[in-house]
């Protein structure tokens, strides 16, 4: 062990000088290099209390006494503190400004509902008993959950928290729930058209046979349309799409045409398509109302305008597209998102698809 105290020296104008704090090297058993550490302090016994007392302490985090000292100091800080920091790293890892809002969001609504102030207040029981109470539903109370666990994990990631609180909190089974929103029909897509003002006409058509979400819509460009080539097609570029890849989605030849339809003729290609054009829940709201389809139906599940990007799942669904090339459009990873999260399965005809099995025929037993 390695423990004493020194004043640095240095150099200066071909002179040395000496320092007039005093510094300390230290070095435990343990350990294999010497850590020097300024103790700002120009007398030299309470320099060496104070080195004293910075052995005695690494000896207790070593023997697990007391917890680490970055341990030590992030529960002496405030949840709201802390989730500063880790919301200024989730922005150096170039997550979106919506994710970032959030976190933000969600932490801050969850830190006032469960009381939580430092980390200490945080166990699974204070939680488990507000989310008894709380009335949300499981997929709300869920995405609460799962939110805090990756504030939890960051900061035991970061050696701030020896374990996450909520580890071994489960989530609320939501088998058996309805689902949220639902998908329109190839006949309620008609009569949407038929009632939607031009511009709007024009976005439900492109949302419907694209599958392209709001705010992908939003920033899409005219140079990201190429709506001239043999088969055209839209390029989502990485920087707008939820997954963050390029995607290049083909066009079906009404959608070209509608598209057309409302391309200025010296549109420049930085220029927006459907900035901020695209309709909000009572926009959709109110057309629909005006094409006579409910928003919502019996076992309450909406139509938003994300359903639209579920009527593309479950119409590729309905007319046969191979789940490959249906993932592949949807742009997604998951087969169980395709299949159980966008395809309605309300709307597929189940009945067709038994009678297309083969009939067996009837054997009579032959009579004794």
């Amino acid at each position: 062990m390695i423990c004493s105290v020194f004043k640095q020296r240095r150099r200066v104008d071909g002179e040395i000088k000496e320092a007039v704090s005093w510094s300390g090297r230290l070095r435990m058993p343990w350990e294999t290099t010497v850590s020097t550490i300024a103790l700002n302090t120009t007398d030299k016994r309470f320099a060496l209390q104070k080195l004293g007392r910075i052995a005695e302490e690494r000896e207790k985090e070593h023997n697990g006494i007391i917890p680490p000292k970055p341990v030590r100091e992030a529960a002496e800080r405030s949840l709201v503190d802390l989730m500063t920091e880790f919301l200024v790293e989730l922005e150096s890892r170039r997550r979106t400004p919506r994710t970032i809002k959030k976190y933000r969001t969600i932490l801050r609504k969850l830190f006032e509902r469960c009381r939580w102030v430092k980390i200490q207040d945080v166990t699974t029981r204070s939680f488990c008993q507000w989310r008894n109470q709380c009335g949300l539903s499981g997929k709300t109370t869920n995405d609460l959950l799962s939110c805090a666990k990756k504030f939890f994990d960051w900061l035991e990631g970061q050696r701030m928290l020896m374990a996450n609180p909520l580890k071994y909190v489960e989530r609320v089974d939501t088998r058996g729930k309805a689902q949220y929103r639902r998908a329109l029909s190839h006949e309620d897509v008609c009569k949407l058209l038929a009632v939607a003002p031009p511009l709007r006409r024009v976005i439900y058509m492109t949302a419907v046979y694209t599958g392209l979400r709001r705010r992908e819509l939003n920033q899409l460009r005219w140079g990201d349309l190429h709506l001239d080539e043999v088969k055209p097609f839209v390029c989502a570029p990485a920087s707008i799409t939820k997954n963050k890849k390029e995607a290049n989605l083909p066009l079906r030849p009404e959608v070209v045409e509608s598209l057309r339809s409302i391309r200025p003729t010296d549109v420049a290609p930085f220029q927006w398509v459907f900035h901020d054009e695209v309709p909000r829940v009572r926009t959709l709201q109110k057309d629909l109302e005006k094409a006579g389809i409910s928003f919502m139906d019996a076992t309450g599940r909406r139509l938003d305008f994300h359903a639209l990007r579920a009527t593309f799942c479950t119409l590729l669904a309905l007319s046969g597209v191979p789940l490959n090339e249906a993932m592949q459009l949807m742009r997604h990873s998951d087969p169980k998102l395709t299949m159980k999260v966008y395809t309605d399965a309300a709307q597929l005809d189940l009945s067709a698809a038994l009678a297309a099995l083969p009939s067996i025929p009837m054997f009579q037993r032959n009579a004794v």
